[in-house]
């Protein structure tokens, strides 16, 4: 039987310096991708913190040394990009006056997950939300170099930084959902029910987060006079999302044997090592790349 694939996951310490004057427009040749991502930005505080708290749920009940290690990585990273995104954000309030809305919907969301359903259920849609920010984070590490020459350093550094830590862990909470409930019919009958519940609510939060975004943007260019920005290659959220989002990644999730690493992208992983050296080791890490 092959050895699982595995690849370290890393605890980096990041203090990213965001320019609110470089917020209004910080991908410069593609404004659907900037807005879609400035959108899940707003998301991201408060859903970083519901995948913590529905993996820290389990914690205590992992007896596998290596998984309980892997976890507590898990967490210390997702906590980072939870500080890191709120202080994006702040960066980004005066270009996008609704960001603070989307927080709020975001957040009333996953008081609401919490409200209504069961811990195992949380675990499940952790799992397939990280299944979805996986995807997303591969798309992102696919164009790095193109996204890094026509981007501000600051921001591309931002999620090329989250896309290669959520590569990093995209298995945890996998194996931390098929430790607690196993690999049976019951527990693949309810992860692929919440994966379609989750499917509905991500398109429903990522239209509307969206829409918000582009009304914040045309709202201030009313008022300011101030040009539209860069161009997009597409238009509307469902052509962009047809675009990221690799359907054959996402229907791989409703295989019975499926795991997240089935899908091996060590090779992008190490690509953003090569470009962003020693990058979160210190006050002095670099931002842009270096190759």
């Amino acid at each position: 039987m092959p050895e699982p694939i595995t690849t370290p996951i890393v605890r980096r310490r990041v203090n990213i310096i965001f320019n609110p004057a470089n917020a209004k427009g910080w991908y410069w040749t593609r404004k659907d991708i900037e807005d879609f991502l400035n959108a899940l930005s707003f998301v991201f505080p408060s859903g970083e913190k519901f995948f913590i708290q529905s993996v820290q749920h389990y914690q205590n009940r992992i007896t596998d040394p290596a998984l309980k290690d892997q976890v507590k990585r898990f967490i210390y990273q997702e906590a980072m990009h939870t500080k890191e995104h709120s202080r994006c954000n702040e960066a980004l309030y005066d270009a996008h006056p609704y960001g603070h809305d989307i927080e709020k919907f975001t957040a009333r969301m996953m008081a609401l997950n919490r409200l209504i359903f069961p811990k195992s259920w949380q675990l499940a849609s952790t799992c397939a939300l990280e299944h979805f920010t996986a995807i997303v984070a591969d798309a992102l590490l696919r164009i790095q170099e193109t996204f890094i020459a026509e981007s501000d350093p600051a921001f591309a550094s931002l999620w090329l930084w989250h896309a290669v830590e959520e590569a990093e862990h995209k298995g945890v909470c996998f194996d931390v959902y098929q430790t607690m409930f196993g690999e049976g019919v019951v527990s693949y009958l309810r992860r692929v029910n919440v994966m379609f519940w989750i499917t509905v609510g991500f398109l429903v939060l990522t239209f509307i987060s969206s829409r918000l975004v582009k009304k914040g943007e045309k709202a201030r260019h009313h008022t300011t006079g101030e040009p539209a920005g860069a161009p997009s290659s597409k238009s509307g959220t469902r052509h962009l999302l047809k675009e990221i989002v690799s359907l054959k990644l996402y229907f791989d999730y409703y295989r019975p044997s499926f795991h997240p690493w089935d899908h091996d992208n060590r090779d992008h992983i190490e690509e953003w090592k090569r470009r962003y050296r020693n990058f979160g080791a210190g006050p002095d890490a670099p931002l842009e790349a270096t190759a």
